[in-house]
């Protein structure tokens, strides 16, 4: 931040619906990383993602004078690309046939160890048995994992990206949970408070 104080989200949010250039501008700055993290992770076709969120934020801009509240930006943002890219890989999978190949090389939501920081509070053998046990979890529910744990998303929130109920969302993680508790060694996490607190340290560590 250069010694400067980071000016809220909710902030520039209300500067880019006010007509404020330079706040859709440091919107864009500030919530590329996350969003392209966050398409990239459904579709590995980075000229999609990339398309998709221009699309985003060209649709924003133009709609902004009749958007109505928003409370999470990043959340907003993201139900709306993930909407965006389901509409526009037709048109790219059409454009190219070898698109399927691609994307069936890399699973969906999944994770590997060079995207996460080493840290000394996570050991290499638990890191790994993470990610091994998060990958094993059916698609919905490592994207479920994702959303809440690294973006720090409220149950209604993802409720509202993946367009589900908040109760269907609140039983889906007390599934995964339950999942995930019963095949880490809790020997290897004993200095962690419960399993939230060791999968947002966890998540804390993803590379941009």
């Amino acid at each position: 931040m250069n010694g400067k104080e980071e000016i809220p989200m909710s902030l520039v949010w209300n500067q880019m619906k006010a007509g404020n250039e330079q706040g859709l501008s440091d919107l864009f700055t500030r919530l590329y990383p996350d969003l392209y993290l966050y398409g990239m992770k459904i579709f590995n076709l980075p000229d999609l993602v990339k398309d998709s969120i221009q699309d985003v934020f060209v649709r924003v801009w133009e709609k902004r004078k009749t958007l109505g509240e928003v409370l999470n930006p990043k959340a907003y943002l993201i139900t709306a690309l993930r909407r965006k890219l389901f509409e526009n890989k037709e048109r790219y999978f059409a454009a190219d046939a070898e698109i399927l190949t691609k994307i069936s090389e890399k699973q969906a939501f999944s994770f590997v160890e060079n995207e996460f920081t080493e840290i000394p509070e996570i050991s290499e053998k638990l890191r790994e048995s993470l990610i091994a046990t998060i990958n094993d979890l059916p698609e919905r529910q490592r994207e479920l994992v994702f959303l809440r744990f690294y973006y720090n998303l409220k149950y209604l929130e993802i409720a509202d990206i993946l367009n589900v109920k908040e109760q269907t969302v609140k039983n889906l993680m007390q599934r995964t949970m339950g999942s995930l508790s019963s095949k880490l060694d809790r020997k290897q996490w004993e200095r962690m408070d419960d399993l939230d607190g060791l999968l947002f340290t966890f998540f804390v560590f993803v590379k941009k």
